[in-house]
């Protein structure tokens, strides 16, 4: 089984079909290197996060 969680933007989440096609690839990406039975023991979580509280390089992204 996989679990997969990632992070992403909270803007990235105004799009209504994000959500669904991020879970599609993801699931995808872990079938094709596993296989489909992996994919279809797959869960994924996706998190919302604003960029004022995602640091990179040191420093705060918003």
């Amino acid at each position: 089984m996989a679990h997969i969680e990632a992070s992403f933007f909270d803007r990235r989440f105004d799009d209504e079909k994000f959500s669904e096609k991020m879970v599609e690839a993801l699931t995808q990406a872990v079938a094709s290197v596993l296989g489909e039975e992996a994919g279809n023991d797959t869960s994924v979580i996706l998190h919302s996060v604003e960029p004022s509280r995602w640091g990179y390089r040191g420093k705060l992204l918003g």
